[in-house]
């Protein structure tokens, strides 16, 4: 009895030593964020309308927070976004104040140049 005791005693020592082991070595490890918003990882791919995407500018610039509103957003937002220059900003300006506000991001697809392929692009970056 007392050999099967002691046997017990080394098995449950070790599971014990190897449990403290393992502990040891997970809260050792360094720890690993991720930042979605990182400039180095191109979040725009899978990103929706209701997601927030931050764009990082030069230091010059103020740092942009995305989606942008069409229905407040100035052009000079708007130019922030690649893919659209003045001339896109200027007509996505107007054409809010033509039709008296943009109800769902997709009808920018009605503004001269931009199609199917650039909304693609655009609509992560904005909202309504």
């Amino acid at each position: 009895m007392t050999g099967k005791k002691q046997s017990l005693i080394v098995i449950g020592a070790a599971f014990i030593l190897i449990g403290l082991i393992l502990v040891y070595f997970s809260l050792s490890q360094p720890k690993v964020y991720v930042d979605v918003d990182s400039p180095s990882i191109d979040n725009t791919a899978n990103a929706t309308v209701s997601e927030k995407v931050t764009k990082y500018a030069d230091s010059d610039e103020p740092i942009m927070n995305y989606p942008l509103n069409l229905n407040t957003c100035t052009a000079d937002e708007l130019m922030t976004i690649d893919g659209i220059g003045e001339a896109k900003a200027s007509a996505i300006i107007e054409y809010r104040e033509y039709i008296g506000g943009y109800s769902s991001v997709d009808e920018i697809k009605n503004i001269k140049g931009i199609g199917d392929a650039l909304f693609e692009k655009l609509s992560p970056y904005l909202c309504v």
